[in-house]
């Protein structure tokens, strides 16, 4: 699985940017991540599928590093 990075997030829009080696920009929203996510953090995304324009988003996100949110 490829580690990616967030480039961008939003907490009040609840969405964000992940820099993905393979997919480049992937869009990501706050309820497909099991943690409290932040710019920088390292991650790995589990699950990708389309956006209604047919681009690639985010399903799942996992940090390792950080613990899972309550």
């Amino acid at each position: 699985m490829a580690q990616a990075v967030i480039k961008s997030f939003k907490k009040e829009q609840g969405f964000g940017y992940i820099d993905h080696p393979e997919h480049g920009d992937l869009l990501f929203d706050f309820e497909a991540c099991n943690f409290e996510p932040e710019v920088g953090d390292v991650v790995e995304v589990t699950q990708i599928g389309k956006r209604y324009d047919g681009s690639p988003k985010a399903k799942a996100v996992i940090c390792p590093s950080k613990p899972p949110k309550k």
